[in-house]
């Protein structure tokens, strides 16, 4: 019986003993399972925590490469445009270049046109002042004023004020005094006529005429003596000189070609792209700061005589400029 009762007992304490050896291994499973699940958490927030220092530390760097960029931009715009800047350049050039042939071609043009116009070249008119070396700036003073009386109005037909002349000439120096090759002058004098729409028969003013015969005048004649002489003219024809008288001046000395071609070439209207020229008028070639009613003397008559844009007989083109 009592073995019985003490194999009872010890199957009971080792099935407990079973049991607790049981529950410990099931304790310490489950701790071990905590423990991974425990790692496994702690690594999967130092993986997100790392991940996002990553990530910071990429996007510094791309703000960092975004500054060293803009800094390179705005200190180094010359250096980094610099082709661009340089095929500018040259296109820029070529461009000037170009524009400025054409213009130059304009100008020639028109300079040309102006020489190929003219009736009378610079040779005939020294021929000319050379084959009438006795008309001298007296004669002429007595031309203007037979001229004058014959003709208070101030117009003529040419060939009376032809006449005239004539006739002032011989009762000055006798029958073998006359104008020597005065078929230039009648050249002239169809050619200017009929720029205006004019024949011979048509009255036209005495200061064209006088500037014409002006042509003819002793070679030896300074230009002052030829500026007076004109200015002599306006004076008879007009106590007062103004400007507009001036004007027609330079016109009459434009039709007879006394005038430089370079002088008559101005800039036109049109300047881009290409600057273009035309023949100036007298109201163009005079530079005057006033009112076309002023009075002229004849100090001011010879500067705008003289000046680079009107440049009678050349005037222009010497520096020392006697006085008047």
């Amino acid at each position: 019986m009592r073995f019985i009762q003490s194999c009872t007992f010890r199957l009971i304490y080792s099935s407990k003993i079973l049991q607790r050896n049981k529950l410990n291994v099931a304790v310490k499973s489950f701790r071990s399972f905590s423990n991974v699940v425990h790692e496994a958490g702690t690594l999967n927030k130092e993986a997100e925590i790392r991940q996002k220092q990553e990530k910071k530390a990429e996007e510094k760097k791309e703000e960092k490469k975004e500054e060293k960029k803009g800094g390179k931009d705005d200190g180094n715009v010359f250096l980094n445009n610099i082709g661009t800047i340089f095929l500018t350049g040259i296109s820029l050039v070529v461009l000037s270049l170009v524009r400025s042939s054409y213009g130059t071609s304009n100008r020639d043009r028109i300079r040309d046109e102006v020489e190929e116009d003219a009736i009378i070249d610079p040779l005939e008119i020294d021929d000319l002042r050379v084959a009438n070396s006795d008309l001298s700036p007296e004669v002429f003073k007595a031309i203007i004023k037979d001229v004058f009386q014959e003709f208070p109005e101030g117009v003529a037909k040419f060939e009376d004020f032809v006449r005239v002349v004539r006739g002032t000439m011989k009762n000055l120096k006798g029958d073998g005094f006359t104008i020597e090759l005065g078929h230039l002058i009648d050249r002239v004098v169809d050619y200017a006529l009929n720029r205006h729409q004019k024949k011979r028969n048509d009255e036209v003013s005495l200061l064209f005429l006088l500037t014409t015969l002006s042509l003819a005048i002793d070679i030896d004649a300074s230009v002052s003596e030829r500026i007076r002489l004109l200015y002599e003219v306006m004076k008879a024809e007009k106590e007062t000189v103004t400007l507009e008288d001036v004007e027609k001046l330079v016109g009459y000395l434009q039709d007879t070609c006394q005038l430089t071609p370079d002088s008559q070439v101005m800039k036109g209207e049109t300047a881009y792209p290409i600057q273009e020229y035309k023949r100036g008028c007298p109201e163009d070639l005079i530079t005057f700061d006033g009112n076309r009613n002023d009075s002229i003397d004849i100090e001011m008559l010879s500067d705008i005589l003289r000046s680079k844009t009107v440049c009678a007989w050349g005037e222009c083109y010497f520096r020392k400029k006697p006085p008047i």
